[in-house]
């Protein structure tokens, strides 16, 4: 008998982003039939089976407009209640076997409809969910019954799953499962042929401390005259980050490339020495999970300079695989980052050790597998 599963993100709008890698790998590549239910609640819509050209089907919305009013205006129903009730009657009518609720909020969201229904609720953590003090204090009382009455509680760290443990997640329940990464046939960096070039991708916010790693390359800049940083992505702190280059002296060196497609960052991923990320836990509390980014680069075969930092410390073997340093400790950073400036073959060997482990471990395929058994673990 077929199993069918719901995929459910809370989104404003109701598409993924191209970046949001792991999401589309849940809809696109679990090994049975997928509905996805994208978009906050009460203006969920619902598309069957999987995306891309050929696969991707027309959508229809959970709580359809007119019934959303009508509901509101004759019998003062909140949207709450609205999409709590349309998505009972949605788990039931398509003999949904299970939800995989994406990220903590979304759960909470989901969790009384799930019930209702009779239908097994697996939640998975991504990051921000777990670690932001103000969503953490909001939701307290929201995991507390979540907790309780999901079959399972995925966190994609070791450390996540601490602090999930921690929060009051039961161990029967809890289980750890990183995000993947799309590696290809063979290693598309060669770190040894590049110059000393270093990369950082992603938003420029508080967690990935940008300012650190902008210190950290003015020393390398200062050792090293060929020595190139690109910081491809955009944030809030991308206009700080532009005055401290030229409050360092090194803005003829660093390039800000702004949001660019996933093409994009493969390519510039593939002419480079080294990718850096330099993580940290945000004031607000925010910390990375597993981060994909960090993922791709090793599997594209480029040495990692970042920080011992959440899920990170589950995928790089210090030393081995890649190179760690303390948070905030921009000295550190910069010596890692010289040591594989000036040593390419060193660069290379741990590239191709990094990209080993990452198909060994860490790939989209096997973090796919490993949440299918848990799903059917639970279910």
């Amino acid at each position: 008998m077929a199993f069918n599963l719901a995929v459910i993100v809370n989104k404003d709008g109701n598409e993924l982003g191209a970046s949001e890698t792991f999401l589309h790998a849940h809809i696109n590549q679990m090994p049975c039939h997928v509905y996805s239910l994208i978009g906050n609640p009460g203006f969920r819509m619902v598309r069957e089976g999987s995306e891309g050209p050929g696969k991707f089907m027309a959508s229809r919305a959970l709580v359809p407009l007119a019934w959303r009013w009508g509901m509101r205006q004759f019998l003062g129903q909140t949207v709450a209640k609205q999409d709590t009730r349309a998505l009972r009657q949605f788990l039931i009518a398509n003999n949904i076997d299970a939800v995989l609720a994406e990220y903590g909020p979304t759960a909470v969201t989901v969790m009384e409809a799930c019930k209702q229904a009779g239908v097994p609720l697996i939640a998975q953590f991504h990051g921000y969910d777990a670690y932001r003090e103000s969503v953490v204090e909001e939701l307290g009382q929201g995991y507390r019954q979540l907790f309780e009455s999901a079959a399972a509680i995925v966190g994609v760290s070791s450390h996540m799953c601490e602090k999930l443990r921690a929060m009051g997640a039961p161990e029967g329940k809890l289980f750890h499962n990183a995000c993947g990464a799309e590696v290809s046939g063979q290693a598309s960096a060669a770190p040894a042929e590049a110059g000393p070039r270093f990369v950082m991708v992603g938003r420029l916010v508080e967690k990935k401390a940008p300012f650190v790693s902008l210190l950290a390359f003015a020393r390398v800049a200062a050792e090293f005259p060929e020595a190139e940083l690109e910081v491809v992505g955009d944030g809030p702190l991308m206009a700080p980050c532009q005055q401290l280059s030229k409050a360092l002296g090194i803005e003829g060196r660093v390039t800000f490339a702004g949001a660019r497609p996933h093409s994009y960052v493969m390519s510039t991923l593939s002419q480079a020495r080294c990718f850096i990320q330099h993580s940290v836990r945000a004031p607000d509390g925010d910390m990375e999970g597993t981060p994909v980014g960090v993922l791709e680069a090793m599997g594209m075969g480029l040495p990692v300079v970042s920080t011992r930092h959440g899920g990170i410390r589950d995928i790089i073997s210090e030393g081995e695989t890649g190179l760690l340093v303390d948070e905030y400790d921009a000295e550190a950073m910069s010596a890692a980052m010289k040591a594989l400036a000036g040593k390419p073959e060193y660069a290379a060997d741990l590239g191709s050790k990094a990209r080993q482990s990452v198909l060994e471990n860490w790939t989209t395929e096997k973090s796919v597998g490993r949440l299918w058994d848990i799903i059917q673990k639970t279910c």
